[in-house]
């Protein structure tokens, strides 16, 4: 596989299935950071857990297992919240799309086999994304946090309905 199709499967997908699933973006990048904090703190716990409770669970490799921690908020949270971004919001939903794409790229990476490690080693671009991954993920965050703290929560036609009846008594 050329670097450039594993750099694609690793940052545009992410992009794409958040913006086809219309699932919102910020959203999913906090939920890769979530299963970045399981592949830090839990993974050598649930790799002892799940070799020790089967023979043929223990062919399942380390890097296999991290995968499984660091994606299952992320499916689960696409699973959830399927279709929750509508109209325009789709739209400017691509920004923190694009910051969850570039993270999972550098979440991913290390958890490859030695191979494709290699493979991106020898991209130019993957050594542009590691050189900009500080941007990468604050930017992300701050994209993410402003589209969570300024999500219309849907409380606008509650409140003038409970006004309004309250008005009337």
């Amino acid at each position: 596989m050329t670097p450039l199709m594993l750099l694609a499967i690793l940052v545009i997908v992410p992009i794409v299935l958040a913006m086809v699933l219309k699932v919102n973006a910020a959203v999913l990048f906090m939920s890769l950071c979530v299963g970045q904090i399981l592949v830090q703190y839990v993974s050598n716990d649930t790799i002892s857990l799940v070799t020790s409770a089967s023979a043929r669970t223990s062919s399942l490799s380390e890097s296999t297992i991290q995968l499984g921690l660091l994606l299952l908020p992320v499916v689960l949270t696409a699973i959830f919240m399927l279709h929750s971004v509508h109209g325009t919001k789709s739209i400017i939903n691509l920004l923190p799309a694009i910051g969850f794409g570039f993270l999972t790229a550098l979440f991913v990476e290390p958890l490859l086999s030695p191979g494709f490690q290699k493979t991106l080693q020898h991209s130019s671009i993957w050594h542009q994304i590691l050189q900009a991954q500080t941007l990468i993920v604050g930017a992300g965050a701050f994209v993410a946090l402003l589209f969570l703290w300024f999500q219309d929560r849907g409380l606008g036609s509650k409140r003038r309905s409970h006004s309004s009846k309250s008005h009337k008594l």
